[in-house]
């Protein structure tokens, strides 16, 4: 018989639900955009929408399911599995785990999206088995997840990892969280796509604009575009955005002397030839020479599935206690 796991990676933007084995094999995924301005019960219903139709398409019975995940933006608490004044979802306070146990009649492991990314790394990555690793996303937001002598830290309630909100310029731009200068505000993809929406509306940006399409915003990938066809402000944005990168991933060394460095989200992840060296060479030449020694730093094999393959891990973790 079959031993599969159902994950569900939540995300401010878009709701990805996987049907994978305990071997990491994904057997089915279903992604569908996040409900604009929905409330929590209305989400709860797409999730749960999305996992049945997956369940049927993939002609699984109930007893192959050795267990439910799912992966949330934070703040969340732990091990209650509260979701507390998200930014990313505009949520203060919803119960999220109680509501998925009373809807699936199932126990269900939630787990804050981030800390499933990088127990997807250590299970199924190239650093699977690393001690001490620690994974940033870089995607619409910026989050991250720690692995310290080889166990999920997740603090004192649940809230550790959210490496978004350090400041990395003081009085920067304003971010979600309510504070300045936080590195998801400066260089996150939707602070990217804010800054070059004030560079056009100044008539600046025009190589960046010229490579979007009309009627829509440039982001990430348009400045990615205009970057490799040469065009100067796109190349000085991404170099600051690099810097930004750089400082946080520096500070987080040199606080935790990591192993390993895992990047991912989609912003990383399609910008990660003109990102990852000039973030790479930053680090290395702004940490102690003793953080320094082995130290890797790169992206993540896993691709936009590497929170799917956490919730196995999360699964796998628990069943082995």
């Amino acid at each position: 018989m079959r031993k599969l796991v159902v994950g569900v990676d939540l995300g401010g933007t878009k709701i990805l639900t996987g049907i994978a084995d305990t071997n990491g094999t994904i057997l089915g995924k279903k992604r569908v955009p996040t409900p604009a301005g929905a409330d929590p019960d209305q989400v709860l219903d797409v999730m749960i929408d999305c996992a049945t139709e997956l369940l049927r398409v993939c002609l699984v019975q109930e007893e192959e399911i050795q267990g439910i995940a799912v992966a949330t933006p934070g703040p969340l608490s732990f091990p209650e599995g509260v979701v507390r004044n998200s930014p990313n979802l505009s949520w203060e306070r919803v119960l999220l785990k109680e509501e998925l146990i009373r809807r699936t009649g199932r126990p269900v492991i939630v787990e804050k999206d981030t800390n499933m990314a990088v127990l997807g790394e250590y299970y199924f990555g190239r650093q699977r088995g690393c001690g001490d690793l620690l994974y940033m996303t870089v995607s619409t937001g910026i989050g991250g997840g720690i692995i310290c002598a080889g166990k999920v830290y997740r603090g004192h309630l649940g809230g550790a990892g959210e490496v978004g909100h350090m400041v990395v310029e003081l009085g920067g731009e304003a971010c979600n969280c309510g504070r300045r200068g936080c590195l998801e505000a400066m260089a996150s993809g939707s602070a990217i796509a804010r800054r070059l929406d004030r560079m056009i509306k100044k008539g600046q940006g025009q190589g960046i604009l010229n490579c979007t399409t009309p009627g829509e915003h440039p982001g990430p990938r348009e400045l990615g575009i205009a970057f490799r066809q040469g065009d100067e402000e796109a190349r000085l944005l991404l170099s600051q955005v690099a810097q930004y990168l750089g400082i946080g991933i520096a500070n987080l060394v040199n606080i935790f002397n990591p192993r390993a460095i895992i990047l991912g989200g989609g912003m990383m992840l399609g910008l990660k030839d003109l990102l990852l060296e000039p973030v790479r060479t930053y680090v290395y030449e702004h940490v102690f020479s003793l953080n320094r020694e082995d130290l890797v730093v790169e992206c993540t094999s896993l691709g936009d599935d590497i929170v799917l393959y956490g919730c196995v891990a999360a699964v796998l973790s628990n069943k082995n206690g």
